[in-house]
């Protein structure tokens, strides 16, 4: 994988991981949680799945667990997650058009922004994993959004209520709710867990073959 420093929010330093080549591969576009890096499970796992199917996955390893992020303004914090999605997403512009962009958490809320702010970035195909369904933003873009999207979500999650998530349901959308797990899409039981990340991935892989 290749490191790669782009121009962030304020003009900081932004970090890009690639693995792949997006000028002969379709591109994917990962943007992760806030305590949940591309080193975690989901994200790990997401990138090696979609690599061993000939994606370029382009990682974005931002970092908000800190006290200017945290308690920043809501609009200040919106105005970061857009600047840095927005960068990330003119890079990958320059070599070829993501088709695939994927969000966990608050990178869901980032990809919702994104979305909104640049027409171009709705066409691309959608995983939205633990969505953060408490922000309208993301909310309107999984409804209004016609690319086709893949969204999961944990039973046992706060954020992705079912109600919520019946709301959303539209043609394109493919909804993938795992019992008993939670915003990490976990549980307790260490060896169920690893077969919700299973379900996962294969939900993903089967996604992937119809785009």
């Amino acid at each position: 994988m290749a490191r790669l420093e782009l121009e962030g929010y304020a003009g900081g330093v932004l970090p890009l991981w690639l693995e792949g080549d997006p000028e002969r591969e379709p591109l994917a576009l990962v943007f992760p949680g806030l305590r949940y890096s591309p080193a975690r499970p989901l994200l790990h796992y997401s990138r090696k799945l979609l690599h061993s199917r000939g994606w370029a996955v382009a990682e974005v390893w931002y970092d908000y667990d800190r006290p200017e992020f945290l308690t920043a303004a809501r609009e200040e914090r919106g105005a970061r997650l857009l600047a840095d999605a927005a960068a990330a997403y003119a890079w990958a512009l320059s070599d070829a058009k993501p088709r695939l962009l994927l969000g966990k958490s608050i990178g869901t809320l980032a990809l919702a922004l994104l979305t909104r702010e640049h027409a171009v970035a709705i066409r691309a195909a959608k995983v939205w994993l633990t969505p953060l369904l408490n922000e309208p933003a993301v909310t309107t873009a999984i409804r209004e959004d016609d690319a086709p999207s893949l969204l999961v979500a944990g039973a046992a999650d706060p954020i992705t209520p079912a109600e919520v998530l019946a709301g959303l349901r539209r043609e394109g959308l493919h909804l993938l709710v795992l019992p008993h797990a939670d915003h990490s899409l976990e549980n307790s039981d260490t060896l169920r867990s690893l077969d919700i990340l299973r379900d996962y991935l294969l939900d993903l892989s089967a996604f992937l073959e119809m785009l």
